[in-house]
Order: structure tokens, then sequence, then C-alpha cells
């Protein structure tokens, strides 16, 4: 588990932790729908986290019988419970209760506690951020690329997540500030409510990048960097004559699982041959090929779902010893 992201992580989870129980004290004082807005937010990004640890716990798992490649895919899986989560109770519910209190003209009683937890979450939760950019440009580097680039191409959804969830937690405590403000100096609710429902907006947008971001590796997403790394350097190989196809699963942000089918050179396989040597090779050849299609076929037959069979020979085990 890479620990920078384990960091961000936890660090996430105490500063909302902190931040929720605070804002909800402060709902409790102010009935203003901005704070409980804030409140729920910072809720969701509590589950949100939460979730994030237990994908990347879950994902380090072992390799077993029933998951041949390991469990790396979980990152992306409790990613996208929690986008469901963030949308249902973050966004739906916020606005739905904001445009309730603007139908009650519900007027919040805004002293300065409200004001003093919402400073008091600028701090935790500008924190939280700072680790998470601190950690993802450190990623970045680490990839050779550049913030934007790593940005768009990162793999990782964990360290992403936690940087996007903080950003939009910070944002959203300037918006409910401003519409608090508002609603203290002009005696109305509307600028309460209303900044009320731009933060659960903002949360359905979250909703809706962290779902998209993880659904993408969630569909057996080929790795395109791989494929071509693999495919400049086959290119480049004299041995190669051709290279038929190069495909590519990513498993998880540390693992792809990469396949191929190269045609070789003559030279690189006969040079050393003599006539009778190299007839004999292209007969054992075309009979591996006869084998592979037969084993092939017998599997689609029974099991007609298997659509995609790859099959790798190994010298006998006894013929091996002998050779060596």
């Amino acid at each position: 588990m890479s620990s920078g992201s384990t960091k961000a992580v936890v660090t996430a989870i105490a500063g909302n932790s902190m931040v929720t129980v605070a804002k909800f004290i402060g709902f409790a004082f102010s009935g203003s729908s901005a704070l409980l807005a804030e409140a729920v937010h910072s809720l969701a990004d509590t589950a949100n986290q939460c979730m994030l640890y237990l994908g990347l716990r879950r994902s380090q798992r072992e390799a077993d019988t029933n998951h041949h490649f390991g469990y790396g895919q979980e990152r992306y899986f409790w990613n996208l419970v929690s986008a469901v989560t963030i949308f249902f109770l973050g966004c739906v519910y916020t606005v739905m209760h904001a445009v309730e209190q603007l139908r009650d003209e519900h007027t919040p009683e805004l002293s300065w506690i409200p004001f003093l937890i919402i400073g008091f979450a600028f701090v935790v939760e500008g924190y939280s951020f700072f680790v998470a950019l601190v950690e993802f440009r450190r990623q970045a580097a680490e990839a050779g690329k550049s913030f934007r680039t790593y940005f768009v191409e990162t793999r990782d959804p964990t360290t992403l997540a936690v940087l996007i969830e903080d950003a939009v937690a910070v944002f959203g405590l300037a918006v409910a500030a401003i519409g608090m403000g508002l609603a203290a100096y002009t005696g109305s609710a509307i600028f309460d409510g209303i900044a009320a429902i731009c933060i659960g907006l903002l949360m359905g947008g979250l909703a809706w990048f962290l779902a998209a971001t993880n659904r993408k590796f969630l569909l057996n997403r080929s790795d395109d960097e791989v494929n071509d790394v693999a495919t400049k350097l086959w290119q480049a190989d004299d041995k190669v004559q051709d290279i038929q196809r190069v495909n590519s699963i990513v498993l998880s942000p540390d693992d792809t699982l990469l396949m191929a089918e190269i045609e070789l050179r003559e030279e690189a396989i006969f040079s050393s041959m003599s006539e009778d040597e190299i007839k004999q090779a292209i007969r054992f050849m075309r009979k591996l090929d006869e084998i592979r299609r037969s084993l092939e076929e017998d599997v689609s037959r029974i099991a007609p779902e298997t659509r995609h069979i790859f099959i790798e020979f190994t010298i006998p085990k006894k013929q091996a010893e002998q050779a060596d």
C-alpha cells in the first residue's frame, strides 16, 4: 500500500471527522441550511474516505484460487460506491432540505458561532488539502509527468479523490460563508438556501467525476502507456517481423496484464539451423498451433462464453532437464 496515499486518506478522515461534528453543532445553534449542507458534505466525505481506506486495505490481498490476478480493482469498486454515497447523501438530501427551507421561509439565527466553525473548518480542511496536494505532486514527479498530465492520466484514484474532495470542501466553505454572511447582513434566508443548493450541486458534480473516473477502470480499460512501450520496444527489436496485436488490462494502479501476438523473423529462428532442422522446426510450430487451436475449441464448445483464450506452452520438464 502506498504510504503517501494512506497518509492522505487518514489525514482526511481525521480532519473531516472533527469538522463534521463541529458543523452539526453549528447547525444546531443556527439552523442554517448552508451550514447543514456543509455538515452533510463533511459527513459524506468522511464516509467516502473510510471507503477509500477500506479499498486500499482490501486491494493489497494476494491472488488466490478465486481471484487469479489479485484484488487490485477493489480500489476502484469502493471509490465507485463512495461516489454513489456522496451523490445521494450529499447532493440529493442537501438540495431537498434547502428547497424545503426556502419554501418555509426559515430564517437562520446567525451568531458568531457558525462563522467561528466555518473558520475552524477552513484550517482543518485546508491542511488536509495541502497534504493531499503534496502527495499528488510527489506521485506526478515519480511518474515523470506534469501535474496537469498526471491529473488526467493517473490510475490511482485514491489520492486524486482526496485531493478533489478537499478542494471542493474548501470551495464549499467559501460558498457557505458568503451565503451565511449575506443572510446575516440582509436578514433574508434566500441567500442561505441558495448557498446550500450550490453546495449540494458541487457534491453532485464531485460524485459524477469520481464515478466516471473509477468506472473506466472497472470496464477492463487498456493501459495505453504500457501498450506504447511494448510496441516501440518490440518494433525496434531485430528479431521481430510484425506485431499483430497488443492488448492490456489495468488490474490495479500497480498492476497491468499485457498480452500480445508477435511474428518473429525467420532468420531469428532458423539462422543456425540446417535445412532439415528448419523443416522439422516448421512442422513442430505447425503442430503447436494445431494443438493450441484444438485446446481452444474444446473449451469454447463446452463453455461458449469463453471468448478470449490465451494459452502459453511450456517445455516438458523431462526434456528441459535433458537440455540443461
